[in-house]
Order: C-alpha cells, then sequence, then structure tokens
C-alpha cells in the first residue's frame, strides 16, 4: 500500500556543514575501516563503520535521491538538478543519513560533468551510495579514476570486480552507530555487460548480506540501496523487497519510476518493509522518518517527497503539484 571486530586506521571523516540555525544530527563521525569473514565465499572484505550521534536517537531520517545522472543545473521551471539538492539538505531543520540508489553520474565519459558532480555529492555529505549502470558503463578503469575524488562510501554486494582498486574500494556494506541504534546499508544492482564483472543474483546476495548484518553484527536496521527498477519482468526493488527477509528499507533506483509515495510492502517472512523511489534528475527528494522505542524496535513511520527548488514553505502548498505533473507526464510517455 502506499502511504503519504578489529579495527584498523581510524581516520576523521568529512562532516556536513550546516548552518547556525540549522538542528544538527551528525555532531561527530569518524571511519573505521576492518577485515571480516563475510562467508564461504566472501571471506576477509572491507568493511566500513562511522558512529554518529543525534540529538533524537527515538527517530531517524533518511534522505534520499537516485538516478541523479549528473543533473547539476535545474530545469526552465528552477526545479531538479543537483545544486538544488545541496541547498534542500542544507535547509532541513534535522539533518539525517544521506543516501543514494544509483546512477548518479551522468552517461558516457563526460569527465568535467563527473568531476562536478562528486563535488557537489561531497558538499551533500553522503552516507552511502550504490552504483548503476551510468558509473560502469565506461569501464571499470575509468570508474576507478574517480574513487579518490568521493568522499563517500560505495556499496554493492552482488558485483564482482576485477579490477583491484573497483574491488577493495566497493564494500559489501557498511555500519552507521546512532547511540544505541546500529544500522546496516547494502547495496545491489541490475545486470550489466560490462567486462571484468561478475553478476550474482541480487536477491540472494541482499538477504545473504542482511541476515550477516542482522544476525552476526546484530544490527538493529538494515538499509538496501536496490538499483533494479521498481518494477520489471525480472529482477526489481518491488520484488526485492518482497523477497527480502532482513531488510527493512529499500532505497530504490533505476527505471527512474515516479511514485506518489512510499510503500508498505509484506516480506517473505509477513513482516513490513518500506520502498522507496525518488524520480530522477535530482527533482524528487525522499524524506523518510522512522521511530523507534526503547529497545529499538521500529513503532512510527512518515514519509513525503519534497521537491527540489521549492522553498519550505512552498513544499507544503506545490510540492504535491509538481509531483501529480511528473507522474502524469512519465504515464504518458510510457
Amino acid at each position: 500500500m502506499f502511504v503519504s571486530e578489529l579495527f584498523f586506521n581510524i581516520t576523521p571523516s568529512k562532516l556536513f556543514i550546516m548552518t547556525q540555525a540549522r538542528r544538527s544530527f551528525l555532531k561527530k563521525s569518524s571511519i573505521l575501516t576492518s577485515a571480516a569473514l563475510f562467508s564461504s565465499h566472501l571471506d576477509a572484505l572491507a568493511v566500513i563503520t562511522k558512529k554518529i550521534g543525534t540529538l533524537n536517537s527515538e527517530r531517524m531520517i533518511i534522505y534520499q535521491t537516485n538516478d541523479l545522472n549528473g543533473r547539476i543545473e535545474a530545469d526552465h521551471n528552477g526545479h531538479g538538478g543537483i545544486k538544488n539538492i545541496v541547498d534542500l539538505i542544507k535547509n532541513q531543520q534535522t539533518s539525517g543519513l544521506n543516501v543514494d540508489g544509483g546512477n548518479f553520474l551522468a552517461h558516457g565519459n563526460a569527465r568535467d560533468q563527473h568531476e562536478r558532480t562528486i563535488y557537489l555529492m561531497n558538499k551533500i555529505g553522503y552516507h552511502a551510495v550504490t552504483i548503476g549502470a551510468n558509473e560502469l558503463d565506461m569501464g571499470q578503469e575509468s570508474f576507478a579514476a574517480l574513487l579518490p575524488q568521493m568522499d563517500f562510501p560505495l556499496v554493492n554486494c552482488n558485483y564482482t570486480f576485477s579490477h583491484a582498486k573497483l574491488s577493495s574500494s566497493v564494500k559489501p556494506y557498511i555500519i552507521l552507530k546512532n547511540k544505541n541504534l546500529k544500522i546496516g546499508i547494502t547495496g545491489v544492482g541490475a545486470s550489466l555487460n560490462v567486462p571484468g564483472i561478475e553478476f550474482k543474483n541480487p536477491y540472494q546476495a541482499a538477504n545473504q548480506t542482511a541476515d550477516y548484518l542482522k544476525n552476526n553484527l546484530k544490527c538493529d536496521f538494515v538499509i538496501c540501496l536496490s538499483h533494479l527498477g521498481y518494477e520489471t519482468d525480472g529482477y526489481s526493488n518491488k520484488g526485492l523487497a518482497e523477497a527480502s527477509e532482513h531488510i527493512d528499507f529499500v532505497a530504490g533506483g533505476h527505471q527512474n519510476k515516479v511514485l506518489r509515495g512510499a510503500m508498505i510492502l509484506r516480506n517473505k517472512n509477513k513482516y513490513d518493509v518500506a520502498l522507496s523511489q525518488a524520480g530522477e534528475h535530482g527533482m524528487i527528494l525522499g524524506k523518510t522518518t522512522f521511530g523507534f522505542d526503547s529497545l529499538n524496535r521500529r513503532n512510527d513511520f512518515h514519509h513525503k517527497f519534497l521537491i527540489a527548488g521549492l522553498n519550505h514553505e512552498q513544499q507544503s502548498t506545490e510540492a504535491h503539484l509538481v509531483l501529480g505533473k511528473l507522474a502524469t507526464a512519465q504515464k504518458h510517455n510510457s
């Protein structure tokens, strides 16, 4: 239904710069890199753990983008574009976890545009980003050359890379610590025809990783950044949510589907799993809020879409109109 551990080399991460009036969700952050036994065929894979502090440990906000496609500037109506996403997230009263569902770069080898996109994404301060066809169609070597510029971790658990730098840099999961709340984030991508990249069943890979995060690493909440497309003939974000067992939230990408709101689906074990997908070109920012009780059990859920380029007052009066136009235009073009 729709609803409107042995650790090595500790280094400080870069924090998102906030305005004076903004209540800070992130006070202090550090990255810890470790090698962990994950499974029989995923031995000794590096993971990333971040510690985060919040003013309200009973609530977690997730800001989501997907399919930015390297679109930096707004459209002729002043909507969308990564520059507007930067301002929209910066002006939120309470910050949260910033994630992206893949295809953040433009298609092709426009290196200058790729570098500008990454620069702006660094300003946003993403905590986790998954990868899509746009990132990998340029070939492993070209994408790997951009890695040093990225101040955000890449997650994917169903690709195996022959390129050594990609293999070591793309993590199967990361862990975020929000006081007493432990959050695991993984990612999956669609089938690719890129030399040197092995594709594995995303449902199996995501379930295996989520099971490890929940049962071995004792995560309270698991997020999957799923670049499979909303609802396709093969693997899909909706299908992943329904086939999942330990995933709590699916942040979808690919297929550029505009939804009117988040979906609450039933997973394989008949428990609720939320799915959100935010459109393309930075037009929409998904804002999902989960509440937790004293035992870190989910007890509240709220979701809304924000339109990049609208101010705070306009979000209340105009966002639903813009969202409706986007959904109608997509329906007519499909």
